[in-house]
């Protein structure tokens, strides 16, 4: 035989067809799954209603596909019964053709594609042949074949492509193991016998009556020492065994690998850390400056043990940087007294790793609470009979039941030990919640939950884990789709930040605060309105009590009972300010009374001890800090607190990889004008630069001139040129006019039906309030937005701007709103505002002089700046004669000076039928004349106006042919 790696394969297959009885254990199986199969497809080929469940019994029972993808398969069966229907007949309709594979993947993966992959519908599609012809189309096990094919050398093949060639490459490769197999000494009778010997070699160990020299080299062969074995309790991934080396060496008593000599998981050096760290004071600073002073004076056992415990609970964490786990460590060894301490290889090498869960904002403000959690684990393990240690370190459920038991619980460390302890059986899941929900969510795929304590949860999660993985080696991680999105669905209201002032009451609160992790309010006369209450019940409930103040008053303060009783929640984000500082931490419970009149409603929170500097914060947090109440929200700078949170705790000493804050918010750069921009509006480069630099430190400006001469053209092209035509979304247009409101521009209630038929009425943003809201989207602040305003002064702007003009003016402040003054809004920084007036219409004299003050105006006059000369640069870009610009010039010289706001823009004689004399004379009579009758209505009469502003008339003066006073009235027919 040619390939050495056939060879192989097929002597320890012979070895396995020795010891396993391949008839009872494989093809007798799945004989009798082929004929429950063919009772079903009977059902289906006469589409009898019951098929589907039928179908499903059975695959349920085969054990043959995916648990997961058997869960998505059913759903689209019970949802789409006819339509699945119709995308297996052609499969399980006629005989097993393999051809019909790929069309199958193409119809069956839109029902879904994440779950709907090549390699599901191909074993899918296999389990359906089995009806017809178990012997010649056995099962197909991605994994398995996909281990296989490599192992033997045919993983080149075209094993990756469609569903037809990759089960057409299995098949191949089941003859040739039926080929091979004679000259082995094996008894193969067709492909279902050596799909059964093929899935033996892959999946079963060998048994005892191996030697130890072939058991060895076959495990060798397959590659088992790479991959940890979900079924074995020591198959430990390199960055978790130097956890189970610390809590195996230190339960059973041996030596510190940090030195080799001394004993740290004593009784005697758990109480003295558990002592310590429960009689230094608490105060602001670094959880090590604090530790550095709880441990001055400590004994050897003492600090080498809270080394180790450190390492415990830094180690598995992803979101901390090697160079501070490291740090830490060898921070707390320099504390040793006698023979310095040295970090080993193997426990450094563990640091480096990049760790197996994100630890979030608990694991690094909570550093203090986990050590002490795990003192008194060693504490208590210490005072336990070594046979019950024994047990725990021999059966992961006997371990949770031993750290369950340890006293004053800490449940994210205590799983997190639970984790690195018996990586192979307990899950890098350290929220109880958390756990909770992804036990639930796939409990139906190992016939649902077995009970509710913790225990049982845990070994759900493992059968659940083991039940996924199927015959595939990948690790199962629950914080990745498509698993997330089963056991925690999208929240909208997602987490939130939120400011609690301290002092409340002229009482200071920071140290109570900070001394035993709560934030509260006051709320003497509240009541006890429960948690999670409405508005109303807490507005009732503030009337009821606050009798004696204001009812203004009693509005501000029920809208913050409600944040605090009911909008805040568990683990989102609070800060509090104290002199230059903000402190931060996380909520870790619901709201609750207490018999104390300066904290009555309180929740528990973690602190962080390490203080942030109140000074040059990055947008939008000095206008958030200066917002009036005791609870502000937050939320609007959620992103620069969450970095805030993920930062690293410092180590004393030592500069940590720092978590880079977001950038503040300000105003995009705008791109420059272009040379192509300029020839396509005919106008001058320098000039559409200069209108882009006024948006970019004005952000709001004002194109107005006489009719026609492009303004809402421009503001159009300039926008989308600035947003980029990619974005052409980011330009919004909205028209002023004499009935338009600010509940129309910005906000106000509009009749609605309800779902149930009765029309009331609803709050319903207008543009401005749309488009704000989408450019302050996350991810969107980079990208610059724009609002263009036509006829500006055709409206009442203080209508309709009501207390926006404040926000037009101080884009870096909030304002409360009319409709909503509980909210704050702000126009964010991307938003940009163009807006047109016609001064045919208005003069901008007339305009509200706060407007004035807020944006730029730019002219655009027929001659003069950047659109004089535009009908010039027009026509000779297209290649026209000049006649229609000196037309235009004459007509504007006719109209004078006294009459500037009401001169002619190039935009009338740039249409494409102002080519022919028809048109232009069209344009004339039908745009020109009307208007200019218009203008000099009661001052001229309509005569008087044709036969000075005819066409006629101004083709003789642009001419040049005009009588001796320069009157060209009496010079013929001057009507057009």
């Amino acid at each position: 035989m040619s390939d050495p790696r056939w060879h192989q394969f097929m002597e320890f297959a012979a070895l396995f067809a020795k010891t396993v009885n391949l008839d009872a254990d494989e093809y007798n199986f799945k004989l009798g799954i082929a004929e429950r199969m063919g009772s079903s497809r009977k059902l289906f080929v006469a589409q009898d209603p019951s098929w589907f469940e039928s179908l499903r019994k059975d695959l349920v029972a085969s054990g043959l596909l995916n648990p997961y993808f058997m869960m998505k398969f059913v759903d689209a069966g019970r949802q789409h019964p006819e339509e699945l229907w119709s995308v297996l007949e052609p499969v399980w309709g006629e005989a097993p053709d393999t051809r019909v594979l790929d069309a199958f993947l193409q119809q069956l993966h839109p029902m879904n594609h994440k779950q709907f992959t090549v390699g599901s519908v191909t074993s899918l599609g296999s389990v359906l042949f089995m009806a017809s012809d178990p012997y010649g189309h056995p099962p197909y096990r991605a994994q398995a074949v996909k281990n296989f094919l490599k192992l033997v050398g045919w993983d080149d093949r075209g094993a990756h492509d469609g569903s037809t060639r990759r089960y057409e490459l299995f098949l191949e490769s089941l003859d040739e193991i039926l080929r091979l197999a004679p000259k082995y000494g094996i008894k193969v009778r067709d492909r279902l016998d050596a799909q059964g010997l093929m899935w033996t070699v892959m999946n079963l160990n060998p048994t005892d009556e191996w030697s130890p020299a072939n058991s060895q080299a076959f495990r060798v062969w397959r590659g088992d020492k790479m991959a940890a074995d979900v079924s074995s309790p020591n198959s430990v991934t390199p960055e978790q065994t130097p956890a189970r080396l610390l809590i195996t060496g230190g339960l059973r008593g041996q030596a510190s690998p940090l030195d080799g000599v001394t004993h740290t998981w004593t009784a005697e050096a758990a109480a003295d850390l558990v002592a310590r760290q429960n009689t230094t004071k608490v105060d602001p600073g670094s959880f090590m400056s604090k530790l550095e002073r709880q441990l001055a004076g400590a004994s050897r056992e003492t600090i080498l043990l809270t080394a180790e415990l450190l390492y415990l609970q830094v180690l598995p964490l992803s979101n901390v940087s090697a160079a501070t786990k490291i740090a830490r460590i060898e921070k707390v060894l320099s504390w040793a007294p006698g023979t310095k301490a040295e970090l080993p290889e193997e426990l450094r090498h563990g640091l480096q790793s990049e760790g197996a869960f994100n630890g979030g904002v608990g694991f690094n403000i909570q550093v203090a609470d986990h050590v002490a959690w795990l003192s008194r684990f060693v504490e208590y393990a210490a005072s336990q009979p070594q046979s019950l240690i024994n047990s725990a370190l021999a059966d992961p459920w006997e371990f949770v039941g031993l750290t369950q038991s340890v006293p004053h619980d800490w449940p994210t460390i205590r799983y997190s030990i639970d984790f690195l302890a018996w990586p192979d059986h307990l899950q890098p899941v350290v929220s109880k919640d958390h756990r909770i929900k992804i036990r639930n969510a796939f409990a139906g795929i190992i016939g649902g939950p077995t009970g509710n304590s913790e225990i049982d949860i845990a070994k759900d999660l493992f059968a659940i884990r083991k039940a996924q993985q199927g015959d595939s080696d990948e690790f199962i991680e629950w914080y990745d789709e498509p698993y997330l999105g089963e056991w925690q669905p999208s929240d909208n209201s997602g987490r939130r930040a939120w400011l609690v002032r301290q002092n409340q009451g002229g009482v200071g609160m920071i140290d109570s605060w900070l001394g035993k992790d709560f934030v509260s309010l006051r709320a003497q006369h509240l009541g006890s309105p429960s948690p999670r209450s409405n508005f109303d019940e807490v507005q009732a409930a503030v009337n009821a009590g606050y009798q004696h103040i204001d009812y203004a008053e009693r509005k501000v303060r029920a809208q913050e009972f409600y944040r605090f009783l009911s909008q805040m929640k568990v683990d989102d984000l609070v800060l509090t300010a104290f002199e230059s500082n903000l402190y931060l931490g996380v909520i870790t419970g619901e709201a609750e009374y207490v018999d104390d009149e300066t904290s009555r409603l309180r929740r528990q929170v973690t602190w962080r001890r390490e203080p942030i500097a109140n000074d040059d914060l990055p947008a939008p947090m000095p206008r958030l800090l200066e917002e009036q109440g005791s609870v502000v929200d937050l939320t609007d700078a959620l992103s620069i607190v969450s970095a805030w949170s993920a930062a690293e705790p410092v180590v004393d000493g030592i500069t940590p990889e720092t978590t880079a804050l977001p950038q503040p918010v300000v105003v995009p750069q705008l791109r420059e004008a272009t040379v192509d921009l300029a020839t396509k509006l005919h106008v001058q480069r320098d000039d559409i630069q200069e209108v882009i630099r006024l948006l970019q430190t004005r952000q709001q400006i004002v194109f107005y001139g006489p009719p026609g001469t492009g303004k809402t053209y421009l503001a159009g092209k300039i926008a989308r040129f600035l947003a980029g035509e990619e974005h052409g979304d980011h330009v919004k247009t909205v028209q002023f006019h004499p009935s338009y409101a600010y509940e129309d521009f910005f906000e106000g209630y509009r009749p609605a039906k309800s779902d149930g038929g009765d029309v009331g009425f609803s709050l319903e943003p207008g543009p401005l309030r749309r488009i704000a809201a989408e450019a302050s989207l996350d991810g969107n602040g980079d990208k610059p937005y724009f609002l263009i305003i036509d006829e500006m002064n055709r409206g009442n702007l203080a209508k309709i701007f009501g207390e926006l003009y404040f926000l037009l003016e101080y884009r870096d402040q909030g304002i409360n709103l009319q409709y909503n003054p509980q909210q704050t809004f702000v126009l964010p920084p991307n938003l940009f505002i163009i807006g047109t007036m016609n001064t045919a219409d208005r003069s901008i004299a007339m305009v509200d002089a706060a407007i004035r003050r807020r944006f730029a105006f730019v002219e655009l006059h027929p001659q003069e700046g950047m659109i004089s000369g535009m009908l010039e640069r027009f026509l000779e870009t297209t290649g026209q004669p000049a006649l229609r610009a000196d037309l235009l010039n004459a007509l504007n010289s006719e109209l004078g000076d006294t009459k500037r706001d009401l001169m002619i823009g190039p935009s009338y004689f740039m249409k494409e039928h102002a080519e022919t004399d028809q048109g232009l004379a069209e344009i004339w009579k039908y745009e020109l004349l009307p208007l200019l009758e218009e203008h000099y209505f009661g001052q001229m009469s309509r005569e008087k106006i044709r036969e000075k502003f005819g066409l006629a008339a101004i083709r003789r003066k642009a001419s040049g042919d005009v009588g001796p006073n320069g009157d060209v009235s009496d010079l013929g027919d001057a009507r057009a």
